[in-house]
């Protein structure tokens, strides 16, 4: 009924990649952990980055 990142009343939210209960991301409306959010957000950060330097740097 419910995805491991999901929650029903009364139990805790679960990091969408490890399982952990350990949250503190809600992320795109999926739930992470300090760990494994950072991975999320610094791939997302490279991408921009990249996207930039193609742009601007040539």
């Amino acid at each position: 009924m419910y995805s491991q990142s999901q929650t029903s009343r009364g139990d805790r939210p679960r990091c969408k990649v490890c399982g952990s209960e350990d949250v503190i991301a809600k992320i795109n409306g999926e739930y992470y952990c300090a760990k494994c959010g950072m991975k999320i957000v610094l791939e997302h950060s490279r991408k921009i980055v990249e996207s930039y330097e193609r742009k601007y740097l040539g």
